[in-house]
């Protein structure tokens, strides 16, 4: 039951951030710019691989996880390599294209279920895992 409520937890904290970024993108991008749907589609996919290695990288975490009190290291506990972030949230950004987004999406949360470390796809990609804030000591 408890791996349960942290997959639902990593689920809403993932929603969080979708949400802070869609809607100023397509509010600004479709409603001042006039640009097509896909065209903001895309630009939304780029800055969200954008703000998530960004707060990752800097903060630790985005707000989402900040919400939810989780963070992301690597496999060994300590602070992600940038590039691995950013391999990350371009392979979370695969989520989002039609179709074979959604097939991405279920075979990820299908992994965080029955993997052992709770691991999706793109943990898989970025050599990252998704834990609680209180089990990383805090860096000084």
């Amino acid at each position: 039951m408890r791996k349960a409520s942290n997959v639902l937890l990593r689920i809403l904290c993932a929603a969080v951030d979708f949400i802070i970024i869609l809607v100023p993108i397509q509010f600004v991008m479709m409603g001042i710019f006039n640009v097509s749907t896909r065209q903001a589609d895309l630009l939304f996919q780029l800055l969200f691989a954008v703000y998530g290695t960004l707060a990752t990288e800097y903060f630790g975490k985005t707000f989402g996880k900040y919400l939810g009190k989780l963070r992301v290291v690597d496999t060994s506990g300590q602070k992600p390599v940038m590039l691995y972030l950013g391999l990350r949230e371009l392979s979370k950004a695969l989520y989002l294209v039609p179709y074979a987004g959604l097939v991405l999406l279920a075979v990820s949360g299908m992994m965080m279920v029955v993997r052992k470390d709770g691991r999706a796809l793109h943990d898989l990609v970025g050599n990252t895992q998704v834990v609680f804030a209180w089990q990383v000591e805090e860096e000084v």
